[in-house]
C-alpha cells in the first residue's frame, strides 16, 4: 500500500523538474539565425490552428510571414494570426537555414518581424538529435552510447536554461548542437540501447559538460566555471586523447582586425599596445588571463575566455580552437600555435573515441571522464546514514544540523497522534529523507507539489531543509503517523477515498476547508491517477469533506468503527 502526503494541500516550491519524468523538450528553431519566412509543406498531414481550443484546419502546404508582433498566413485559407499550432508530418523550408522533415508539434509566433519557432520533442528524439549534432562523427558504438547518456543526463540537469524565453532549448551549441537530418541508424541504436539512463552523483543529477579534444589534459570544471567544484570534473591526464590525437592548430590574426574584432565585442584595447602576453594559466596549462602592454609597460588585462569568444564570433570558431596555447606578437600580427579543442571538462570526445577502439565500454568511459558517478534511470548513488529510535530508523544522505532533531521530533509527534486516536503501531516506521528534490522526485516518481510518499512502513519525503523552509516538517509528520495508523487498522477493501479523507480529518479535524462534492468513484480514480495538483487538491478536500460529514451525523466513534469492520451497505 502506498499514499501521497500534500504536506495538509499545502504547496512546496518546485525545482525543475526531474528530467527521467519528462516525456518532451521545447526546442527553438533556427535560434541563431532566426527567418522572417518559412514554408510548410506536408509530408502526410499538415494540420494547423491559430490557439490550442480552436477547430483544427487541413493544408498541404503554408506560408508563414512574420509582421511585427503577427503572423501572415497564406495557404488555402489566407489569415492573419498571433500565433500558429502545428501538427502531423511536414517539411520546413525555410529562406536560408536547413530544411527539416518534422513530425513534432509546432508553436510559431512573432517577435519585432522575426518567427519564433518552438518545436515539442520527445525527449528520446532530442537525445538523437543532440548526438547527431555532437558526435554524429563518431565510429564505435561504445563511444557513441556514452555520449547519448552524457547528452540525456546535460539535458536534465540543464533544462531551465532558457525557462525565462518560454522554451528549454536553443537548437545551436549554447545548449546542444542538433542535426535532425543526421540522425543515422547507429545513432538511434545508441540512444535506444541507452534509453533513459542518466548520469548520477550522490543523488544528483551530474553536469555531463564535453568537448571535442582537450589536448591530453582534461581541466576541472571550476576552472571553466567558479561556481562548478563537482569532484567529478577533475583536472587530470589523458592519456586516451594523446593516443589519438593532441589535435594541434595554430591561428595567425591580423593586429589590426583583432583590434576591431575586440573594439566590437566590448574590449577596448589602446590602439599604443605592442605586445599580447599571457600572464597567467590554470592548474591544467591553459591560459587563463593575458595582457596587452604598451611600451611604457602599462597594462590592460582579459580574460582568455573573452578573447576566444571574441575572435571565435568575428574569425570563426576554428580559429582559436582552446585555451592551450602559447602566442607570439610580431608589429603586424599575433599567432597562436596550441592544441585540442573546446573547454576542456568533462568527456573528451576524441578521448571517448579512443577508448571504444581500444575495445572498453560505455560503462568504463564515462567512470573515467566522470569518475564517482552512476549510471541510473532514477537517482542513484546515495550514500545514506542511519539512525535509530525507539519506533523509528531514519535515512538520510549527508549530516546536518537539523538531523539530529528529527528522531525526538517524530517520537512526540507519533505519540500524540497515537493518544488521539487511541491506536498503537507495533512495527517501526522508516524515515528516509532524500538529499535533493531531484533525487527524491527520481527514485519516488511523485512531482514536487507531493511532500511524502509513503510505501509500507517507509516514508519517503522531501530534504529536511526543504520541509523545515516551509514550516511543514511537523504537519507532514502528524499526517504520514496518522496514515500509518490508519492502514494498520484498515479492514481489507476499505475504499481509498474513506481512508484518504479520515487521514484528513484526524490529522486536524479543526482545520477549515471549503466542502467539496465529488462522487466516491471519481474521488478514488482522481487519487490514483492524479493528472496535476489541482485536480488532486479537488479530490483530498472532497475526501475529507465526505468524511466529515459522516462524522456529523454518524458520530466520530461509528465512523471509526467502520475502519476497522468496514463501511455499512447503507450510510
Amino acid at each position: 500500500m502506498s499514499w501521497r502526503s500534500l504536506g495538509l494541500l499545502a504547496l512546496l516550491f518546485c525545482s525543475p523538474a526531474a528530467f527521467s519524468q519528462s516525456t518532451e523538450v521545447v526546442v527553438r528553431l533556427y535560434s541563431l539565425h532566426p527567418e522572417h519566412h518559412i514554408k510548410l509543406e506536408s509530408t502526410g498531414h499538415l494540420g494547423w490552428r491559430s490557439c490550442e481550443k480552436c477547430q483544427n484546419n487541413t493544408a498541404e502546404k503554408l506560408l508563414i510571414e512574420a509582421s511585427g508582433q503577427e503572423l501572415k498566413v497564406a495557404g488555402e485559407k489566407p489569415t492573419q494570426v498571433i500565433q500558429l499550432f502545428i501538427e502531423g508530418s511536414y517539411r520546413v523550408e525555410p529562406e536560408q537555414g536547413l530544411k527539416l522533415a518534422l513530425s513534432f508539434p509546432l508553436h510559431v509566433k512573432a517577435d519585432h518581424g522575426l518567427l519564433v519557432m518552438l518545436a515539442s520533442v520527445p525527449l528520446e528524439d532530442y537525445v538523437a538529435a543532440a548526438l547527431a549534432g555532437e558526435s554524429g562523427t563518431f565510429a564505435y558504438p561504445e563511444s557513441l552510447k556514452a555520449m547519448a547518456i552524457a547528452v540525456r543526463t546535460y539535458a536534465a540537469r540543464f533544462k531551465p536554461r532558457h525557462q525565462q524565453e518560454g522554451f528549454d532549448f536553443c537548437d545551436s551549441t549554447h545548449c546542444q548542437a542538433l542535426n535532425f537530418k543526421g540522425v543515422t541508424t547507429q545513432v538511434r541504436s545508441a540512444v535506444e540501447a541507452t534509453r533513459g539512463q542518466l548520469l548520477w552523483f550522490n543523488g544528483t543529477l551530474a553536469a555531463t559538460f564535453y568537448h571535442q579534444n582537450c589536448g591530453g589534459t582534461l581541466a576541472s570544471g571550476k576552472e571553466a566555471w567558479p561556481e562548478i567544484a563537482a569532484p567529478y570534473l577533475r583536472r587530470h591526464a589523458d592519456p586516451f586523447c594523446q593516443r589519438a590525437s593532441l589535435l594541434p592548430w595554430k591561428a595567425q590574426l591580423s593586429r589590426r582586425e583583432l583590434e576591431k574584432t575586440l573594439h566590437e565585442q566590448g574590449l577596448k584595447v589602446s590602439q599604443a599596445w605592442s605586445k599580447l602576453e599571457i600572464v597567467a594559466r590554470t592548474p591544467s596549462g591553459r591560459v587563463q588571463r593575458l595582457a596587452f602592454r604598451t611600451q611604457g609597460g602599462t597594462a590592460q588585462f582579459v580574460s582568455a575566455s573573452s578573447l576566444r569568444f571574441a575572435i571565435g564570433r568575428h574569425f570563426g570558431w576554428n580559429q582559436v580552437r582552446s585555451d592551450l596555447y602559447d602566442l607570439e606578437t610580431s608589429e603586424d600580427t599575433v599567432v597562436f600555435t596550441g592544441r585540442g579543442a573546446g573547454h576542456g571538462v568533462g568527456l573528451c570526445q576524441a578521448g571517448a573515441e579512443q577508448m571504444a577502439k581500444e575495445g572498453m565500454d560505455f560503462r568504463q568511459i564515462l567512470e573515467f571522464y566522470y569518475p564517482g558517478t552512476t549510471i541510473g534511470l532514477t537517482a542513484t548513488g546515495l550514500q545514506w546514514e542511519k539512525r535509530q529510535s525507539d519506533h523509528f530508523e531514519l535515512l538520510t544522505a549527508g549530516h546536518g544540523p537539523q538531523q539530529e532533531e528529527v528522531l525526538p521530533l517524530a517520537e512526540n509527534i507519533l505519540a500524540s497522534v497515537e493518544s488521539e486516536l487511541g491506536w498503537k503501531l507495533d512495527s517501526k516506521t522508516q524515515l528516509k529523507f532524500y538529499p535533493t528534490l531531484d533525487a527524491y522526485r527520481d527514485s519516488t516518481g511523485q512531482p514536487g507539489w507531493i511532500a511524502a510518499f509513503t510505501r509500507g512502513a517507509v516514508v519517503n519525503l522531501q530534504p529536511l531543509a526543504t520541509l523545515r523552509s516551509k514550516s511543514l516538517l511537523e504537519s507532514t509528520l502528524r499526517h504520514e503517523f496518522a496514515h500509518r495508523l490508519v492502514e494498520f487498522r484498515a479492514y481489507p477493501g476499505t475504499p481509498l477515498w474513506f481512508r484518504e479523507g479520515l487521514v484528513l480529518y484526524l490529522s486536524d479535524s479543526r482545520k477549515n476547508i471549503l466542502p467539496v462534492v465529488m462522487t466516491e468513484k471519481a474521488i478514488d480514480a482522481g487519487l490514483q491517477h492524479p493528472s496535476d495538483r489541482q485536480s488532486l487538491e479537488k479530490c483530498y478536500a472532497a475526501a475529507r469533506t465526505k468524511v466529515a460529514q459522516m462524522i456529523q451525523q454518524n458520530g466520530r466513534g461509528a465512523v471509526m468503527e467502520w475502519l476497522t469492520h468496514g463501511l455499512p451497505s447503507s450510510r
